[in-house]
């Protein structure tokens, strides 16, 4: 008997020891991992402040950095998270393709890891639907919107505010598109979920301008008004009054009151927002460039044809930054001081610009268009009805 309890002991100390060097190999496994995860957050989170501080150049070079040490260490999940935020950055410097390889290998990663029904998985699907909208892929981008809608609405109510987010972006592509009714019932899901938290977060206010902006498409001149000085009130209160957003919305005021005719009450507004925009270092460029073809449009209005042209080259030239990516806009806002050049008799000036956008259409494979068959005036002329129909064309979106 004794014997046996002896030999049970030598068995238990054996297997004691067994489990001592089990965890001291553990241990350091988990050491080895913290370490090298440690030295990756570091760096990325460099980055990210860069970023933040909207320094891409040295947040770029963080990047680069915490993604070469990830893939050292075998670092999957921040790896991933590193590789999406590059992306977004690529984005911010209008560099889609770039954006698109990058936000797609984070998303490979990301369902290896963690699965289909993940936030880290809805939030590469949101941002890969952002590089499509950019890159005009109307149809992909609204299709992965959606993927990323369900997977947070499998996920409950923990994730509210970035489904409500999410819901925001789908209406901007469906604002885009003139999906109206659809946009709608999106954004005032939006609104609901988002204000169970507060009504002056950032998510309500995105989800109150697009809405605003769908009403002056609508011809809802009155209700869009009232949302849009509400916004420019919450703005003032809450010191954003030098903000991209806040720009946004004067220039959406300002092209509401010129859908009116409202000329005199337009003018303000669109000042604003073109001086904020002109102190800002932002890549939005799209609706800058749109303002100041608000403020030719409104100048042409009203017969100040030297002003309109000078407001007109203005918006043309911001978006001479990258033609390939605002192609639409450089051509429709083109075409509008060919135009103007015309009705001023100034022949020579509006072949000049013609034979330009000639070249880059030719560029695309497009024909080349005469003055004969040029298009005709693209953005509609005010009217005082309260249920006259507009597009969305130089409104700023969320």
């Amino acid at each position: 008997m004794i014997g046996l309890i002896i030999n049970m002991i030598k068995i238990n100390k054996q297997t004691l020891y067994v489990y001592y060097f089990i965890i001291i190999f553990i241990s350091s496994i988990n050491y080895s991992y913290a370490s090298d995860n440690s030295k990756w957050l570091s760096i990325n989170k460099k980055g990210m402040q860069a970023y933040k501080e909207r320094n891409f150049i040295n947040a770029e070079e963080y990047y680069l950095k915490a993604i070469t040490e990830a893939r050292k260490s075998n670092l999957g999940p921040e790896l991933s998270a590193t590789l999406n935020n590059l992306g977004l950055l690529k984005i911010e410097v209008l560099q889609f393709k770039e954006a698109e390889v990058l936000i797609n290998e984070s998303l490979k990663i990301r369902l290896q890891y963690y699965g289909l029904n993940h936030r880290y998985v809805a939030q590469s699907y949101n941002n890969l639907a952002r590089v499509y909208e950019s890159s005009f892929k109307i149809k992909e981008s609204i299709d992965l919107y959606i993927k990323a809608i369900e997977i947070y609405e499998n996920l409950g109510d923990r994730y509210n505010m970035l489904l409500a987010r999410t819901l925001v972006n789908l209406s901007t592509v469906q604002l885009k598109i003139e999906e109206l009714d659809i946009a709608q019932m999106n954004l005032i899901r939006a609104l609901a979920l988002s204000n169970k938290y507060s009504e002056d977060n950032s998510v309500s206010l995105s989800a109150m301008q697009n809405l605003a902006a769908l009403l002056t498409q609508k011809g809802n001149f009155v209700e869009a008004e009232e949302i849009y000085l509400n916004l420019i009130k919450i703005g003032k209160n809450n010191n954003k009054e030098n903000s991209v957003s806040f720009a946004r919305v004067l220039n959406n005021l300002a092209v509401l009151y010129k859908k009116q005719c409202k000329y005199n009450l337009a003018y303000p507004y669109i000042s604003k927002a073109i001086n904020i925009w002109k102190n800002l270092s932002s890549s939005d460029y799209s609706n800058f460039a749109a303002a100041f073809h608000n403020q030719g449009e409104l100048y042409k209005a009203q017969g100040k044809y030297i002003l309109a042209i000078e407001s007109f080259k203005n918006g043309i030239s911001i978006l001479d930054i990258s033609i390939d990516n605002f192609y639409e806009q450089y051509i429709e806002q083109s075409y509008s001081l060919i135009n103007l050049y015309l009705k001023m008799g100034k022949k020579e000036e509006s072949k000049n610009l013609l034979d330009i956008v000639n070249i880059i259409r030719s560029d695309r494979g497009e024909t080349n268009i005469t003055l004969e068959n040029l298009p005709d005036e693209i953005y509609e002329e005010c009217s005082s009805s309260n249920k006259q129909r507009f597009s969305s064309k130089l409104m700023a979106l969320a």
